[in-house]
């Protein structure tokens, strides 16, 4: 058995161990290339474009190469950034060069990215791509030259393709380090304050100006950086070991460090000190001895290493704490209030031989603040000065990672602070106000400053000042104004804190007009939902929720509270609401603001998707198609529907994108995702609900353990999300789009698990490629699950292998080429008929049944003719929707039986009795073993009811068990069991059968009833024909082929000899075709 091996092709499994040994890999022959994968899908249609239009296809059909293809929704990025490198995209030869640098010449998988570290391109110079990986929460993000790899591994028959997040621009330089800072090849950069400190060391610039070594270097753009005072320069310039310290900090000797756009990146150390990796919001920070610069130009590639751009100059610390506060961003407030403060306080912030540490709060701190509160500290240098006092520690310098948890430190103002380390964040207490450290480290000569998003000490107002004094919060207090209980409930101090989460005026203003007009001229929706709210008894804050809390409101609803990496979120009555500013800090509890109303819809269908994070493209395609928008505006009607997120559409191939562009149709798919007069919550759908969608369409929702899936024309789509309220509905968000399948039967079958086994075993007949590959035929697959051909013995599995053409005989027995019988088209079918007979290319006659019309669920059977062999498949559940056709997973083979005729003779349900006496008649050296595999047989066995009373007495049994000599037993055996040949239900019928039958006195009789055998004046009718063994076919009859002196033989009353010809396989009484049958 071999070993898994597991390549993700577009989010999918290419290859996997099965159970048969072979690994699933499409033939290289049948692959596309990488220029055909590129060509293929939709997402990738912007660099498809810029090949096709510079006729450069051939460099992406090289053997052994890897690309690295930029999706599409990176092109507006790229364009942006071409222009601002200097790169003319109307430039053959420049475009040429930008593709090419997206070429290595080998075949380099993810996996051996690790061990490679890079791989040479096709542009002269030897410029090389450039591999790293970064943790991102759980997962490992793989980059190449600091691009995201998206999607890994996809096999070409040329190479290997990986989609990247970005273009791989900058082209990398063909200059060194050295040379790149003396003369960037982006002229809108300059480096002359780190080319002059490299004189410092000639030894170093002589380094990095070798092609043979390696250097990452974070160079200061001479325009970004701060002009750096006199009295800076004359400490830098006068010290030859701190300006050597210096250039050193901002490099990395031995090391190609890229950044990418997400993922932690660890600390790393340069020449001088330790440069440490923030990231705050889309932008990167780096910091070296407390000194902090953001990267405005990450990775641009030189010969010997990289460069990333920086806005300041690392390691140097020359300004005090005064001097600091008065360049940082983002303290506006504390900037303006710089020349109220008294003489001490200044005095200990320009004090050089103090080390001190100030928690300074930012703009954003002082915004949570009531106005008048703000007010009665602006400009009042008392004021100021003890806010000042409370923020400073003034024995010691210390920096974010030295702090411990539950420390305490002694103000200027000799009040307590305590450090709490939660989750790897530091926050600061003071007067029971707990604030974040927001920015860390922020270096000075005198100490350090670490910016807060709370001011410590102050929460002397309630939750409805804070309310009434907060400019975002204005229309809540317009609307809570109308109520005086709701506003002294607010207010009040005596009654234990609360905790309040109210609607910022940002997102209620973004509402739309009539919604908010609904709220005031329904006062006590919106004061319900106030109430809702309101948590009492409880502080809590963003620290003190953890995971998922449920907690009851004022109104008497629960909320539920959830804490998650990208922050604080609530969920009250089904609606999710963001916090975008936390813990207001007051005296009576704490004031979060959100992002949306708890507990009331606030938009329609169309409105909610257009605001909700990964539905914009189908919002988009709701713009273009106005009479369903329309439709789905009205709130006075209700719908539940199903919407496939962004992300489902990423993987859309270019030729089916292309089908999207007909409007009709794309109606016609959007309509079959809603459910008109029904809102409904996932919970509410029970398995197996049916529901007819707005083009009148069945549209499925079943649940399989954990998971729920809607299911139209056999396209399953999961719900990754659900229960998004809207004032007219319900939103359900799918991982694809239903009724359109994007993948050809080949596609589904190579991503599918289930699929794989059996695609082992066939995967060399011609026509299973010709069939299931092209985009322009059809074919229904009836597919044995891999479960089942797991279950296969050894024996089963040596036999597949070694017997002549059985991929063949497997493929034509569970393919219909040239038609797609979906759910659809089969309840259309079984409208008319229980039954449906279909024959395929091959000759193999397929016989669907619709097993039980009444049952609310699809339930089918197929066979090919083998009784035994009949499998039932739902055609909801069990069916997978194809671009060119459809797939069925059924429970196993329709042609080929996994036991020998003895097993099939006594497991058999009803002949066990018939077939035990039938065996008991055999002689021990009569040469019949019927568990041989080098014998056929072909056996009429009789069934349990040939056995009762009305045609085999308990005499009648004894006289064949004791009377009969061995060679009488052998004649009834011999009538019964037939050595060497294999005769099927079809061949009885038809005549064929005559040779044997006459030798052994035997006829066989067309009656209106069904087929009989006869000898002499015994008549047995077949009643289930076909029983497949690997070794037999067997038929069972209802009567024993003997007499007995005790036996009276009735013949069966004469008929008409005209009797419907049974279809091949099917039971007597599934009749179809009319034929006349001469009796004998």
């Amino acid at each position: 058995m071999k070993i898994c091996v597991v390549v993700t092709i577009v989010g999918t499994v290419l290859v996997v161990m099965t159970s048969l040994g072979m690994t699933v890999i499409p033939p290289a022959h049948r692959r596309k290339t990488v220029y055909q994968y590129i060509q293929y899908w939709n997402r990738l249609r912007k660099f498809a474009s810029l090949i096709k239009t510079y006729n450069l296809s051939h460099h992406f059909e090289r053997p052994g190469i890897t690309v690295f293809v930029p999706v599409s929704s990176s092109n507006d990025v790229f364009l942006t950034e071409a222009a601002w490198f200097g790169y003319n995209n109307s430039d053959r030869a420049t475009v040429e060069s930008m593709l090419l640098y997206h070429i290595a010449e080998s075949v380099t998988s993810v996996a051996d990215m690790s061990s490679r570290k890079s791989a040479m391109t096709p542009l002269e110079g030897q410029r090389r791509l450039f591999f790293g990986s970064y943790n991102y929460g759980d997962s490992i993000v793989h980059t190449v030259n600091g691009a995201w790899i998206l999607t890994a591994d996809i096999l070409a028959s040329n190479g290997i393709v990986h989609l990247v997040d970005r273009f791989l621009i900058p082209i990398q330089s063909n200059k060194t380090v050295a040379d790149y800072l003396e003369h960037p090849d982006i002229q809108r950069f300059s480096f002359q304050s780190i080319r002059l400190a490299s004189i410092i060391d000639l030894q170093l610039k002589s380094a990095t100006n070798s092609s043979t070594n390696r250097f990452t270097v974070f160079a200061p753009n001479d325009s970004d950086i701060n002009i750096m005072p006199d009295f800076g320069k004359d400490i830098l310039f006068n010290d030859t070991a701190l300006l050597k310290s210096v250039f050193w900090a901002h490099t990395i000797e031995d090391e190609t460090l890229y950044i990418p756009r997400m993922g932690t990146i660890p600390n790393y150390p340069a020449k001088a000190g330790i440069l440490k990796f923030y990231r705050i919001g889309s932008d990167v920070y780096v910091s070296n001895n407390k000194v902090r610069a953001r990267v405005v130009q990450p990775n641009i590639p030189v010969q010997n290493g990289v460069i990333h751009v920086i806005d300041d100059l690392l390691f140097f610390v020359y300004r005090n704490l005064r001097q600091t506060i008065e360049h940082q961003q983002k303290i506006s407030f504390i900037q303006g209030n710089l020349h109220s403060l008294d003489a001490e306080i200044v005095t200990k912030l320009t004090d050089k031989t103090r080390n001190m540490t100030l928690f300074l709060p930012t703009d954003d701190a002082f915004a949570k603040l009531p106005q008048n509160k703000q007010y009665s500290i602006d400009n009042i240098g008392t004021h100021v000065s003890r806010l000042f006092r409370d923020h400073l520690i003034m024995y010691a310098a210390r920096d974010i990672d030295s702090f411990q948890d539950g420390e305490t430190f002694t103000t200027a103002d000799g009040a307590i602070l305590t450090v709490k380390k939660i989750q790897n964040v530091v926050y600061v207490e003071g007067g029971g106000v707990r604030a974040k450290v927001t920015t860390p480290d922020i270096g000075c000569t005198n100490g350090v400053i670490h910016l807060v998003n709370s001011v410590l000490f102050q929460r002397d107002f309630t939750i409805w000042d804070a309310i009434i004094g907060n400019n975002q919060l204005s229309n809540m207090k317009q609307l809570i104004s109308k109520n005086q209980d709701l506003m002294a409930t607010l207010n009040a101090t005596r009654n234990g804190p609360m905790t309040v989460f109210l609607i910022s005026d940002a997102a209620l203003n973004n509402l739309p007009s009539d919604t908010f007009e609904h709220f005031t001229a329904n006062y006590n929706l919106i004061l319900e939902a106030l109430h809702g709210s309101i948590v009492r008894g409880v502080i809590l804050s963003s620290t003190q929720i953890t995971g998922e809390m449920e907690v009851p409101t004022l109104a008497g609803k629960t909320i539920t509270l959830h804490q998650t990496e990208t922050g604080l979120y609530i969920v009250g009555s089904r609606i999710r609401a963001d916090v975008v500013i936390e813990d207001i800090w007051c005296s009576n509890g704490v004031l979060h603001i959100t992002d949306n109303l708890l507990h009331l819809p606030t938009r329609n269908i169309v409105d909610e998707m257009a605001v909700q994070p990964g539905l914009g493209v189908m919002a988009g395609i709701l713009d273009a198609i106005s009479s369903l928008k329309q439709i789905l505006k009205d709130t006075s009607k209700t719908f539940t529907m199903f919407v496939p997120s962004d992300d489902a559409f990423t993987l859309l191939p270019t030729h089916r994108a292309q089908k999207l562009q007909d409007p009709i149709l794309l109606q016609h798919i959007v309509r079959s995702h809603v459910i008109s007069g029904s809102s409904l919550f996932l919970e509410q759908f029970r398995d197996y609900s049916k529901f007819s969608s707005l083009t009148g369409d069945p549209l499925f929702v079943l649940r399989e353990q954990e998971k729920v899936f809607a299911v139209s024309s056999n396209v399953r789509g999961s719900v990754i999300r659900s229960d998004i309220r809207c004032s007219n509905g319900i939103i359900h968000v799918l991982d694809t789009l239903l009724q359109f399948p994007f993948w050809t039967v080949a596609e589904t079958i190579e991503k599918t698990n289930n699929l794989l086994p059996f695609h082992d075993i066939i995967m060399n007949v011609d026509d299973l490629y010709t069939w299931s590959n092209s985009h322009d035929t059809n074919l229904t697959l009836l597919v044995p699950s891999a479960k089942f051909i797991a279950s296969l013995s050894n024996f089963h599995r040596s036999y597949i292998s070694a017997e002549p053409d059985m991929d063949r005989k497997l493929f034509n027995s569970h393919a219909l080429p040239s038609i797609t019988l979906n759910q659809a088209n089969m309840d259309a079918i079984f409208t008319g008929s229980r039954v449906f007979y279909t024959e395929n290319r091959y000759n193999t006659t397929f016989t669907f049944v619709n097993v039980d019309p009444t049952n609310r669920m699809e339930i089918t059977s197929v066979d090919i003719g083998y009784t035994n062999l009949r499998r039932s498949f739902d055609l909801v559940r069990d069916g997978i929707a194809c671009s060119n056709g459809i797939i069925y997973v059924i429970d196993g083979f329709l042609n080929f039986p996994l036991h020998d005729a003895h097993f099939e003779l006594t497991h058999q349900p009803d002949i066990s009795l018939g077939s035990d006496q039938l065996l008991k008649l055999i002689s021990s050296d009569s040469g019949i073993d019927l568990t041989s595999l080098k014998t056929m047989f072909t056996v009429f066995v009789p069934s349990d009811s040939s056995l009762d009373p009305q045609h085999l007495s308990r005499l009648d049994l004894e006289y064949i068990n004791t009377n009969l000599t061995k060679e009488a037993k052998m004649a009834i055996v011999r009538r019964h069991i037939v050595p060497n040949q294999k005769v099927d239900y079809d061949t009885i019928i038809d005549g064929s059968f005559s040779a044997y039958a006459g030798s052994r006195n035997i006829t066989v009789v067309a009656r209106t009833d069904g087929f009989y055998i006869r000898w002499e004046d015994i008549e047995a009718k077949i009643v289930k024909p076909n029983i497949l063994a690997i070794n037999a076919i067997i038929h069972v009859v209802d009567r024993f082929l003997m007499t007995s002196p005790y036996q009276t033989t009735t013949l069966p009353p004469p008929t008409s000899t005209t009797t419907q010809k049974p279809e091949n396989g099917v039971n007597p009484d599934r009749q179809g075709e009319t034929t006349q049958i001469q009796s004998p």
